[in-house]
């Protein structure tokens, strides 16, 4: 008998605290649904904050002995949501013939130091490869995860509105009169650049790349907003809630 394998989806929000946002239940916004939103939403939102970059040659000399190569950019960015940098976030390609993308083979990795951009191997390439190259992406702006949270929670609650509860023309005509329609989505829209507007607001820098990625966060230090109820509520405004007449 072979056991099941279920896949977890690793994700910078949950359905729950979506519906929290929205106002509605799981019933109206069962969890399967939205994390399908939240998978695009998230696709979206780091492209406001870290850059991705494919194919970059290593610096490093190729001489059977070296085994630490270096990239171009620091500040190696999370790629696969799991708010940690690990060598499930780029992959590093031997290549022993430099034009033909059929003989690279994926290099295995010791140790890396994300905050400077360099790598070491778990061996040292030998002199036939001809070169080295990596996917990965690097941060340039100083990220905090709570708004990534908040960010991603929003743009995913757009997608559930707009799509799934709301696809009412933007204009429409009545006898000859043209009607534009309240999209309650734009609100949401409106609240995710906000948020991101404050996320991208400060560069990245050593510190608060350490800060991030390297320090493990004290319970009680580098207090974020909280929630997105919490958001809300701090900012006086009454949470969006589904028309239901």
């Amino acid at each position: 008998m072979v056991d099941e394998v279920f896949l977890v989806r690793k994700m910078y929000t949950t359905p729950q605290e979506i519906r929290d946002l929205l106002g509605v239940t799981i019933e109206d916004a069962p969890d399967d649904i939205l994390e399908e939103f939240i998978d695009k939403a998230q696709h979206v939102v780091i492209k406001y904050w870290q850059v991705q970059i494919k194919d970059e040659t290593m610096t490093g000399s190729i001489n059977g002995s070296n085994n630490t190569f270096s990239v171009s950019n620091k500040f190696i960015a999370d790629t696969d949501f799991d708010k940690k940098i690990t060598t499930n976030d780029f992959t590093i390609y031997l290549w022993t013939d430099e034009d033909d993308p059929g003989s690279r083979v994926e290099a295995t990795v010791s140790t890396f130091y994300p905050e400077h951009g360099k790598f070491v191997l778990s061996s040292a390439p030998s002199t036939d490869v001809e070169k080295i190259t990596i996917d990965y992406s690097y941060y340039t702006k100083a990220i905090d995860w709570d708004l990534v949270n908040l960010a991603t929670a929003y743009y995913a609650g757009m997608l559930w509105v707009a799509r799934e509860q709301y696809l009412v023309p933007e204009t429409f005509a009545i006898g000859g009169i043209r009607v534009r329609s309240v999209q309650p989505w734009e609100r949401l829209r409106e609240e995710f650049f906000r948020i991101v507007n404050q996320i991208t607001s400060v560069p990245m820098d050593y510190v608060r790349y350490r800060k991030m990625v390297l320090a493990p966060r004290i319970k009680g230090r580098f207090r974020g907003p909280g929630t997105v109820v919490d958001y809300e509520e701090s900012r006086g405004r009454k949470r969006y809630v589904k028309d239901t007449t």
